[in-house]
C-alpha cells in the first residue's frame, strides 16, 4: 500500500508520500501539511498492509497539545468551532480509518491566541486510538485545563462534562449536535471588560474502554479548512492586561503577558523578556535602612538572602550590601519580636528548657531566661506568650511535590509553600518532576523566582537525566551553578547503571546531593498497594518490597564505589532498612528518608481509605513499618520527609487502579511524628526535631536553623499534647487527598516564623 512520513523542523512540516503500488494515500492531506506552519508536534509514522492502516505512536505529541492548551484562552464560540471542526476531521477522514488509529486532529480555527496561523497537531494517545475513543480521552484533559475569559457561564464545559460520563453512548453525531448547541455569536474581544483569565476546576472524567459502535462510523470528505481569527495585540492588551502589576510585553506579537513572573506569552508562546525597572523596584528598600543584594546586570534591589535576582535571574553576590536611608528613615526602630515562656527545643545545641527569645529585623537577637522587653511599645513590638507551647527551629521538608510548573490544578509554589506553612515548615526541597521537568536553567530559575515570593524558603532540585527518561545527563553543572539544590529523578527509578554511575561521579564532584527512587519496574504488577494480603483480597497485583530491595542494594554499593552523597527516598521495606545499615557500616555515605505515612499506617489501610492509601512504594506490613521504626532510633533512616503529593480529588475518586499514586502530608507531618513515634516512646522530641529540622538541613549542604542568638529568624510554635482534627476544609493546599482526614492528633502548630516574619498563626 503505502507510508507516510511527516517530519518537523523549524516549525514547518515536509511531508513524504510513499506508494509501492502506485495508491494515493490521502494526498490531499499531505498537501495540506506541506504548506501549514505547526505550532509543534511529534513526527509519526503511518503504515498499511492488506486492507487496514495502522498507526506507531507514542505519548510525546498527545502532551505536547495538551501543554499547548495550558496558556491559552478560549471563549465559548471558539471552543464550539474548535468541536465542530474536530469531529469532521475525525470521523470524516476515509483514509485514515478510525478503526485502525486516526492521527489527525484538526486544531486551526482554535488557535486565536497564535500569531502563526494555522495550525495542526499530531496526538498521540499513550494506549492508542481505541476506534476513536482517544478524542473523549482529550477533551477529558482539555477540559482540566482550559481557561475561559473571567464572568463566562461555564455550563457549556459542564454539559461535556456529562456526556463524557457516558462513553457507551457517545457518537460523532452526539458531539456534532454538542458542538451546534453552544455555538454563540463571536465575542468582541477589544470591549471585553480588563480582567485577567480564570482556571476552571478540574473534573476529570472516568473514560472506559471504547464501544463496538465506533468500529463502523460514517465518513465524508474532510472539511476546508480556515484562517483563524487573528485579533490585534491591543486588542488582547485590553483584555488581558492587569493594570495593578508590572506587565511584560511580548517581543514577537506585543501582546502584554497576564502575571509580571510569567516566562512565554499567552498569545503567541514566545519566550518573554524580564521587565526591569530598577528605580521604582529600588525606592522603597532606599526610603529603608536594610541589607539588599544588588544585580550586577540589571541594578534591581533583592532580598539579602536571595541566591538570583528577581528581576533578570542573574545569580548573585554572596554578601548583602546595606542601602542608605534618608536621615529620618535611618532613626527608625526596626520591627521586634518578643517570645517568652516558650519551651525552647533546638536539636542543633540540644536544648530542651523554657526561654525568651528576642527577635529583630529577621535574626535572633537574644535567647535566655531572664531577658525581658519593654512590652507597652506596642507599636513596634509583637508580643507571643509560648507558655505551655515548644519553641523549636523551623522544620524542613527535603522531598514535596508543588506540581509547578504543569500541573497547578492539583497545587502550586504558592499554595504548597502556604501548606508547608501551616505544617510549620519554613523551608522545603521540590522534586524535579514537574512539566516541562526541571532538567534546564529555564525551568529551574521560574521555580526560583516564584518561590521568593512565597514568605518561606523555597528550594528546587534538578533532574538527573534529561526528560527523566534515564538515557542522558543533564548539564549538572550548569544547574549546580543556576541554584539546583540536588538531583533526583523521583518518581522514576534511574535503570541504567552506567548513567546513575556517571551521575554520582558528577554529583560527588560537585558536593550536592543525589537522591533515589527505589522501584524495579519488574517486579512491579500494579503500582500503588503492596504485593501481600490486600493486594490478593483486591485482586490487584500489586508491588512487591523486592522491587525496592534490588535497588537499594543496587545504589548503596554504587555510593560506595562513588563516593556520593546519596539519599533513599521514602524507604518503605524492612529489607531496605537492613541494607542502608549495612552500607553505614561499610563507609558508604547513604541517607535514608522515611514519610509519616510508612511509620503509622499498614497495608490495610487501602481496604479503608481506597485511592487515598495509594502511593508509591506503597503502604506495606505490620513488620515493616516496625522495622522502619527501628531505623529511625538508631540513625539508619536520618530524615523524615512528607513525599507531600497532592491530586486533584476528581483523580483520587477514580478506580484503584486508574487513580494516581500519592497523599498529601505538609499539614499533618509533625502531629504525625508525635502520634507514632514520640507518643508511644520511639524517640524524644529533640530526636523529632532532628529528623525533620537538623539532617535535612545538613543533608543539603545547608546551616541547620537553631534558636540561638544571631541565627535566623526561622522557628515553628506548637502544642506538643494539644489535639486537634484533621478537617478537608482547614487545608492550606489545593487537595486534601490524606487518609488522616478526621484523625484527632496531637501536635496543633500555633505560629511558623520565616525570616522574623509570622508566615502562619493558627
Amino acid at each position: 500500500m503505502g507510508k507516510v512520513k511527516v517530519v518537523s523542523k523549524n516549525n514547518q512540516v515536509s511531508v513524504k508520500v510513499k506508494s509501492t503500488k502506485g495508491e494515493q494515500l490521502n494526498q490531499n492531506m499531505a498537501e495540506l501539511l506541506s504548506r501549514t506552519e505547526v505550532e509543534g508536534f511529534l513526527p509519526f509514522y503511518i503504515t498499511s498492509e492488506g486492507s487496514g492502516f495502522y498507526a506507531e505512536y507514542g505519548i510525546a505529541g498527545y502532551e505536547t497539545a495538551k501543554e499547548f492548551f495550558k496558556n491559552r484562552v478560549i471563549d465559548q464560540h471558539t471552543f464550539s468551532v474548535f468541536m465542530k471542526s474536530s469531529v469532521k476531521a475525525l470521523s470524516g477522514m476515509s483514509a485514515y480509518n478510525m478503526e485502525y488509529g486516526n492521527v489527525l486532529v484538526s486544531m486551526d480555527t482554535v488557535l486565536v491566541e497564535s500569531t502563526t496561523g494555522k495550525a495542526l497537531f499530531m496526538y498521540y494517545p499513550a494506549d492508542g486510538y481505541q476506534n476513536g475513543m482517544f478524542f473523549n480521552m482529550f477533551l477529558e484533559d482539555l477540559l482540566s485545563m482550559m481557561r475561559i475569559p473571567a464572568n463566562t457561564d461555564v455550563s457549556f464545559m459542564v454539559k461535556l462534562r456529562e456526556l463524557l460520563k457516558h462513553p457507551e453512548n457517545m457518537t460523532w453525531d452526539l458531539l456534532d449536535e454538542y458542538a451546534e448547541s453552544i455555538d454563540v455569536p463571536a465575542v468582541n474581544r477589544g470591549v471585553m471588560p480588563q480582567t485577567v483569565y480564570q482556571q476552571i476546576p478540574v473534573s476529570p472524567v472516568s473514560v472506559q474502554p471504547a464501544p463496538s459502535m465506533y468500529a463502523t462510523p460514517v465518513y465524508s470528505q474532510p472539511s476546508v479548512y480556515s484562517d483563524p481569527v487573528q485579533p490585534s495585540a491591543q486588542e488582547q492588551n485590553n483584555t488581558y492586561v492587569n493594570n495593578n502589576q508590572p506587565e511584560k510585553i511580548c517581543p514577537v506579537c506585543g501582546m502584554y503577558s497576564t502575571s509580571p513572573d510569567a516566562l512565554f506569552c499567552i498569545g503567541c508562546g514566545s519566550r518573554l523578556e524580564a521587565v526591569v525597572n530598577t528605580e521604582e523596584h529600588n525606592t522603597d528598600n532606599k526610603e529603608k535602612n536594610i541589607q539588599v543584594k544588588i544585580c550586577p546586570s540589571c541594578g534591581a534591589d533583592n532580598n539579602s538572602d536571595s541566591l538570583f535576582c528577581s528581576e533578570c535571574g542573574t545569580r548573585l553576590n554572596q554578601e548583602a550590601e546595606h542601602v542608605e536611608a534618608d536621615e529620618d528613615v535611618k532613626s527608625e526602630a526596626l520591627p521586634i519580636m518578643f517570645i517568652k515562656n516558650g519551651r525552647v527545643v533546638d536539636p542543633v545545641t540540644g536544648t530542651d528548657e523554657v526561654m525568651n527569645i528576642i527577635i529583630k529585623d529577621n535574626i535572633i537577637e537574644e535567647v535566655g531566661h531572664d531577658i525581658s522587653i519593654d512590652e507597652n511599645n506596642t507599636d513596634n513590638i509583637t508580643v507571643i506568650d509560648a507558655a505551655g507551647l515548644v519553641v523549636a527551629p523551623g522544620l524542613m521538608d527535603t522531598h514535596v511535590h508543588f506540581r509547578d510548573p504543569g500541573f497547578t490544578y492539583k497545587e502550586d509554589i504558592i499554595t504548597g509553600a502556604a501548606a508547608a506553612a501551616r505544617g510549620g515548615f519554613t523551608s522545603v526541597v521540590c522534586m524535579a518532576n514537574t512539566k516541562p521537568a526541571v532538567d534546564n536553567i529555564e525551568t529551574l530559575d521560574y521555580i526560583q523566582k516564584k518561590g521568593e515570593t512565597t514568605g518561606i524558603h523555597v528550594m528546587q532540585t534538578a533532574t538527573v537525566t534529561k526528560e527523566l527518561k534515564g538515557t542522558e545527563l543533564v548539564d549538572m553543572d550548569a544547574l549546580a551553578d543556576a541554584g539546583a539544590v540536588g538531583f533526583t529523578d523521583d518518581g522514576i527509578p534511574i535503570m541504567d547503571e552506567h548513567i546513575l554511575t556517571m551521575a554520582m561521579k558528577k554529583a560527588a564532584e560537585l558536593d550536592l546531593p543525589i537522591s533515589l527512587h527505589e522501584e524495579d519496574p519488574e517486579f512491579i504488577i500494579r503500582p500503588g498497594v503492596n504485593q501481600g494480603k490486600v493486594a490478593e483480597q483486591l485482586g490487584y497485583g500489586g508491588a512487591s518490597s523486592t522491587a525496592e530491595d534490588v535497588m537499594v542494594a543496587r545504589d548503596c554499593v554504587l555510593a560506595l564505589h562513588t563516593g556520593a552523597s546519596v539519599c533513599i527516598q521514602h524507604i518503605s521495606s524492612g529489607n531496605s532498612v537492613e541494607l542502608v545499615r549495612t552500607a553505614k557500616k561499610l563507609g558508604a555515605d547513604v541517607h535514608a528518608e522515611a514519610t509519616p505515612h510508612h511509620f503509622t499506617l499498614t497495608e490495610d489501610a487501602v481496604l479503608k481509605y481506597g485511592t487515598n492509601a495509594r502511593m508509591n512504594p506503597p503502604l506495606r506490613t505490620e513488620d515493616d513499618r516496625a522495622k522502619i521504626i527501628e531505623g529511625i532510633k538508631d540513625g539508619t533512616i536520618d530524615m523524615i520527609v512528607t513525599d507531600h503529593a497532592p491530586h486533584s480529588e476528581e483523580e483520587k475518586a477514580k478506580p484503584l487502579e486508574n487513580a494516581p499514586s500519592g497523599i498529601t502530608g505538609l499539614e499533618t507531618s509533625l502531629a504525625l511524628g508525635i502520634k507514632s513515634l514520640v507518643e508511644p516512646g520511639h524517640i524524644t522530641l529533640i530526636k523529632l526535631m532532628e529528623l525533620m529540622s537538623k539532617n535535612p538541613a545538613e543533608f543539603y549542604r545547608m546551616v541547620p536553623g537553631s534558636v540561638t542568638k544571631g541565627a535566623p529568624a526561622d522557628l515553628v510554635i506548637f502544642g506538643e499534647k494539644e489535639t486537634w482534627t484533621v478537617r478537608k476544609e482547614d487545608f492550606a493546599s489545593k487537595a486534601s487527598n490524606s487518609p488522616f482526614i478526621g484523625w484527632e492528633l496531637l501536635g496543633k502548630v500555633h505560629y511558623t516564623i520565616c525570616s522574623g516574619k509570622i508566615v502562619y498563626q493558627a
